[in-house]
């Protein structure tokens, strides 16, 4: 993560405390969902562990992969709440500018404007 001069670093008053609740609530929420997800897999995985048959194989790395996916997505989410408490949270890791409420409801661990997360995309195409 980049660190700003003061004078660069976001204004992320643009968040009203009533949209930061909502965010970490939405985050909180995700959080949940991506746990039970996380279990669900690897409870999958462990079950079809020894088994042998494609079909069995196949369905034990599906299993595991969207393990590894939910990971991610929960390493997200607790550097979101991370930001959230550290009083970053809103402010783009790449420019530094705000990113907007519309942008953080849609995606809540995003760590990138708009602008930012395409150039990133477009780099590891």
């Amino acid at each position: 993560m980049r660190t700003f001069p003061q004078a660069a670093r976001a204004d992320v008053s643009h968040l009203s405390r009533e949209a930061i609740a909502r965010l970490r609530a939405l985050l909180l929420a995700d959080s949940c969902e991506q746990t039970l997800q996380r279990a669900q897999h690897e409870a999958l995985a462990s079950q079809l562990r020894g088994q042998t048959d494609v079909d069995s194989v196949l369905e034990r790395e599906l299993a595991e992969a969207g393990a590894a996916r939910v990971h991610e997505a929960l390493a997200d989410i607790d550097h979101a709440i991370a930001r959230l408490d550290a009083g970053t949270y809103g402010a783009c890791e790449e420019c530094g500018l705000a990113i907007p409420f519309e942008r953080l409801e849609a995606i809540p661990a995003a760590r990138f404007c708009v602008a930012c997360s395409g150039r990133r995309l477009r780099l590891t195409r």
